[in-house]
């Protein structure tokens, strides 16, 4: 089971991603979309059950996959941080923070409210955390995004850049277990890439097929099973049994 979990808010692209062999998809809406246009997240909700609903079939073989709802938050600080994942938490299934500037990847590590730190390393030139923020995301549980749509879409003399930031990171989850997700990022059918594919890429990150499986497929499927019952932990290790 192979899930993408970064794509973009057409319900379209769900029905691609499940041509290639993908389980389950995050449609990904932006935050600033979401307050500009309160029915955002609403009508994608709607959109994602009416294709389930209709119970419609790829060329007859593969199923619909599963699709869940995902918010990136854009934020200016992290007191703006934290009030829209308080905003958003409930309203998503999945909670992304657009990363890239050094306090809004330590304050998204630090919460453990945050699904996923998108691509820690954007407009830097390492990998957008050290090892304090490593410790932080392996205790809060705060997966890093190896972004595949920043890798390819970078110019081809500077990849050697993004290669290092991901290899910076793979590094780090080796040392301090937190866990890593690829994802597509993808506008279009021609950003998707096939599970096999990104497993194969993963090895020049210097990620094992192991690893690079892990990503695509276990973490994705903690990630769901720990928001299922995210409202019944009281603190950490503490459950509400109803």
């Amino acid at each position: 089971m192979f899930f993408d979990f970064h794509i973009d808010n057409h319900p379209e692209l769900a029905f691609d991603a499940g041509k290639m062999g993908y389980s389950g998809v995050v449609l990904t809406a932006c935050s600033r979309d979401c307050i500009d246009h309160p029915e955002t997240l609403k009508k994608l909700r709607e959109s994602a059950d009416n294709l389930k609903t209709e119970g419609k079939t790829l060329k007859g073989e593969n199923k619909l996959p599963n699709i869940h709802i995902g918010v990136e938050i854009e934020a200016k600080n992290q007191v703006d941080l934290k009030k829209k994942v308080q905003k958003f938490r409930k309203m998503a299934d999945v909670i992304m923070v657009h990363g890239g500037d050094l306090q809004i990847n330590r304050a998204a590590t630090e919460d453990p409210r945050v699904d996923i730190l998108s691509h820690p390393y954007r407009t830097r030139l390492d990998g957008g955390i050290n090892h304090v923020l490593a410790v932080k995301a392996a205790e809060n549980r705060v997966a890093m995004e190896l972004n595949l749509k920043y890798f390819l879409f970078t110019r081809p003399n500077q990849r050697y850049r993004v290669l290092n930031q991901f290899r910076q990171i793979v590094k780090l989850h080796r040392q301090y277990h937190f866990p890593v997700i690829i994802s597509s990022d993808a506008r279009s059918l021609y950003d998707l890439r096939h599970p096999r594919d990104v497993v194969a890429l993963a090895a020049c990150f210097g990620m094992t097929k192991e690893e690079a499986v892990d990503a695509l497929s276990k973490t994705p499927q903690e990630i769901m099973e720990r928001n299922k019952i995210r409202d019944e932990v009281i603190i950490p290790g503490v459950k509400l049994v109803k």
